[in-house]
């Protein structure tokens, strides 16, 4: 189960560093992200038949883990 904390729409260059690593993938760092997050809405905009930009909005979510009790974080 998880907590929303934080919750943004913006262009996907408004992730930064401490985002990137929060949201933990591959080496957490902001040039990773952005390689793999360019590569998956290209995928998914193109299967669609549209072209996808760094301009369009995406979802920026922070979450916390609330159960089960041994993922969550601790308060």
């Amino acid at each position: 189960m998880l907590r929303t904390v934080e919750l943004r729409l913006g262009p996907f260059t408004g992730a930064d560093e401490a985002f990137a690593r929060d949201e933990g993938e591959d080496d957490r760092s902001l040039t990773s992200w952005q390689a793999e997050h360019r590569k998956y809405w290209t995928r998914v905009r193109g299967r669609r038949g549209r072209e996808w930009t760094e301009g369009d909005e995406i979802v920026f979510e922070r979450f916390q883990v609330v159960w089960p009790p041994e993922l969550a974080d601790p308060a």
